[in-house]
């Protein structure tokens, strides 16, 4: 993390689960929740928040099963993310402005699937590489569930070179960094998750989100085809899709001032007001 930029803790404590956030910047500012995604937690999204401007509030969530959030057996479906967020929208219920949304990979999944069902609690979203799997669309996700399991397993185990194996262009600086995205996330959460990733709802998600939203697809990733962006932008005019040139899936840690200055280009169009420092 920068040294420059100070990090705090909120809890938001509800009755099933105890949820963890890093918060940075002004309290009576713009809220502004960066959701992670299936196997990354608060920490992965660090580097990005550092870049946006310090008269927002900014808030990185630990997802149920991930990071300082409590760890449960079960309940990592699509429906149980969203009641997470609500608890948190509560939390700051006595800032004026509906937050903005910004959800990496299953994180943007998360913020579509709230936006729809809670249009007036949120301002805008950004989706950053959400993955498009769901009913009637495609089925077959980049990443296999088997090998996520596998290379969870080799970081529990401290089999580094086997889970290098997996991963053989990052530097030992990245593949630690990736590591520690796996010491930080439940097996349970693992396995849930991606079953609701792969099988529940988007798409009409996305259709009956009413906030402005934003959509970055990765230039050197398959989550996102040509295709596919054409329909989300089809089935919601609000939708703004850009494609992010010589980019993998992990938009905001290849590219993360280009990705910090799309947000807050964003942000800055939802909330003119909200100058940057």
């Amino acid at each position: 993390m920068n040294a420059n930029v100070v990090f705090d803790h909120l809890e938001v404590n509800g009755l099933d689960v105890n949820l963890h956030l890093l918060t940075t910047g002004n309290q009576t500012g713009v809220p502004v929740i960066f959701l992670p995604g299936i196997v990354t937690y608060s920490k992965s999204l660090s580097q990005l928040v550092e870049l946006m401007p310090k008269n927002w509030y900014s808030l990185i969530l630990d997802l149920r099963g991930r990071g300082k959030s409590s760890w449960p057996e079960r309940g990592y479906l699509l429906d149980d993310y969203v009641g997470d967020l609500l608890k948190v929208i509560n939390a700051l219920i006595d800032n004026p402005v509906a937050p903005i949304l910004v959800g990496q990979s299953m994180g943007g999944r998360i913020a579509a699937a709230f936006a729809a069902r809670w249009p007036s609690l949120v301002s805008g979203m950004v989706l950053i590489e959400p993955p498009i799997n769901g009913p009637g669309q495609r089925s077959i996700y980049a990443h296999s569930l088997p090998e996520f399991l596998e290379q969870k397993t080799a970081v529990d185990e401290g089999r580094m070179d086997d889970f290098r194996r997996y991963l053989p262009t990052l530097s030992d600086a990245k593949l630690e960094e990736r590591a520690d995205e796996y010491r930080n996330v439940s097996k349970d959460a693992l396995i849930e998750s991606y079953g609701s990733m792969v099988q529940e709802p988007f798409q009409v998600y996305v259709k009956a989100a009413t906030c402005p939203t934003l959509l970055l697809a990765a230039g050197n990733a398959d989550t996102i085809r040509p295709a596919e962006l054409d329909t989300l932008r089809m089935i919601n005019p609000r939708l703004r899709g850009v494609v992010v040139p010589g980019v993998t899936h992990m938009v905001a840690k290849d590219a993360p001032q280009k990705t910090a200055d799309l947000i807050i280009d964003f942000v800055h169009g939802v909330h003119p007001g909200a100058i940057a420092d």
